[in-house]
């Protein structure tokens, strides 16, 4: 039985560097003799041997690793006429401490540089700041304060969130370890900021941005409890059914008007990267409300003046003097005429229509015009008042608050956000108290003849009807596979 490392000379043996003997190591019946200490010194040089031998390149061969560990030993026969054999076996000893010495210096960088990776995906929480992720990610103090640094040259530190990724790229340094190269942090789906290390103190940042493709989708839906809950159901975008009912909001009350069994119908775009990650949602295209069994079907059209707006299939604007409902999402509670006062307790004409509505809901303009009062009045709490011509003025009560810079002599476009429903003045619960002046007398909201928008004639017209029917050809090729998706709403949602 052989305890000898197959070196290409007999004299080189394990105990021969060590200076330990087969009786001090093993009994005759070759049992490891504990009684006897070996030194520490020993089992190290054991240990380095081995790992000398595991790290070596897997495509060697065994006796390949030997003789590479050895340093390629001279031949035996040269070796012999220059030295003796003592000489020789002192020779050998030497360089391959001098080696081992070399491996036990370069290991622990083997080790870590194993261990490194050149890519980490880092997040930031709640009470952190980005220096912080990065040094706890093992880049140094300096490179995290001049990549912070660069990224403050593009973007308010303060608005960094919880959640907040950072891509962060390592690279390897001249001692086997890994050191900061760049890292992205995305803002959107569409931006990037990019910073990179360039040199010890030297760091560039830039903003990138990627191209959006423009997609068209077709949807409909067959409604059972609640618009949206539906919509939903079929995959239609909330908001895009906001969208939609802002645009028939001159001519639909859809707390009132639409019923169950109604349908919908909706072409939109909507902009995604080249990667497919969705950015926007676009226009409205096309929309078709059935309700109560009849079509209210809406194209959106640019003018020859360069004016869009909303055309139904004859030519003339959806857009009216007065949006119908002046606040998204709200009930009638208390309609225009007498009733019994919830508060005075006593029967009273009611000069308008009550929307209820929760607190914030924005309210919009219902028409182009003029403020011409904004301020608290008595019993209407927050009251605004605008004029729309010489003979058509509306007015709003019980506001929350006004929407910042809105005052009299402000100009208002139909549509814009004026202020935030509430329950300021002699109120029950947050609403909104609209009404509308026709000389300076209120009349009833719902019943006053409005006039239209504009009217497409000749060849506007024309050119119209030509571009409806190639919407309607696109929605029909985008939803042929489909049928009106019709879904239960048990969580009114």
């Amino acid at each position: 039985m052989s305890y000898y490392f197959q070196f290409p000379s007999k004299h080189l043996s394990l105990y021969g560097l060590t200076g330990l003997r087969d009786r001090y190591v093993f009994t005759k019946s070759d049992r490891v003799r504990l009684r006897y200490p070996v030194s520490a010194a020993s089992l190290v040089l054991i240990g380095i041997l081995t790992l000398s031998f595991l790290v070596k390149s897997s495509g060697d061969s065994a006796l390949d690793q030997m003789q590479s560990l050895a340093i390629g030993f001279p031949a035996q026969a040269a070796l012999d006429q220059q030295v003796g054999d003592k000489n020789y076996q002192a020779f050998l000893s030497d360089t391959l401490k001098a080696r081992i010495s070399d491996s036990m210096r370069t290991a622990p960088a083997i080790i870590k540089k194993a261990k490194d990776v050149p890519y980490r995906n880092l997040s930031v929480g709640k009470g952190d700041t980005i220096a912080g992720v990065l040094k706890e990610a093992g880049i140094s103090n300096n490179d995290a304060f001049y990549a912070v640094k660069a990224i403050g040259e593009h973007f308010d530190l303060r608005r960094v969130r919880s959640g907040q990724k950072l891509d962060v790229h390592f690279k390897a340094l001249r001692d086997g370890s890994m050191g900061f190269d760049r890292l992205s942090m995305k803002l959107s789906p569409v931006k990037e900021i990019v910073v990179s290390k360039k040199s010890e103190n030297k760091f560039t940042s830039e903003v990138l941005e990627k191209e959006l493709e423009r997609k068209v989708y077709g949807r409909m839906a067959k409604i059972e409890t609640s618009l949206y809950g539906s919509a939903a159901r079929a995959d239609i975008p909330a908001q895009i059914i906001a969208e939609m009912i802002r645009i028939y909001s001159w001519n639909v009350d859809f707390q009132r008007d639409v019923r169950r069994g109604d349908k919908v119908e909706v072409l939109y775009e909507a902009f995604e990267t080249d990667d497919g990650d969705f950015a926007k949602y676009g226009k409205i295209l096309y929309a078709n409300l059935n309700t109560g069994g009849r079509e209210k079907p809406i194209y959106r059209f640019e003018m020859d003046n360069g004016r869009i707006d909303y055309f139904e299939p004859d030519g003339t604007s959806v857009r009216k003097t007065l949006m119908k409902t002046p606040v998204d999402g709200a009930r009638i509670s208390s309609g225009f005429g007498m009733r019994r006062h919830p508060i005075l307790g006593y029967n009273k004409m009611h000069k308008g229509v009550d929307f209820a509505a929760p607190t914030g809901t924005p309210i919009y303009a219902a028409g182009d015009g003029v403020v011409e009062v904004a301020g608290r009045k008595g019993a209407y709490g927050n009251y605004m008042r605008i004029r729309h011509n010489s003979k058509l003025k509306t007015a709003y009560a019980h506001m929350s608050k006004f929407k910042k810079g809105m005052r009299a002599g402000k100009t208002v476009k139909q549509g814009d956000v004026i202020a935030y429903v509430g329950s300021t003045g002699r109120s029950t619960g947050p609403h909104l108290h609209y009404e509308v002046l026709v000389n300076g007398v209120q009349v009833n909201p719902r019943s006053v003849d409005l006039p239209t928008g504009e009217i497409l004639t000749g060849q506007q017209l024309n050119r119209f009807k030509s571009f409806i029917r190639g919407i309607d050809s696109q929605y029909a090729s985008l939803t042929k596979r489909f049928k009106f998706a019709s879904f239960g709403d048990p969580d009114n949602s």
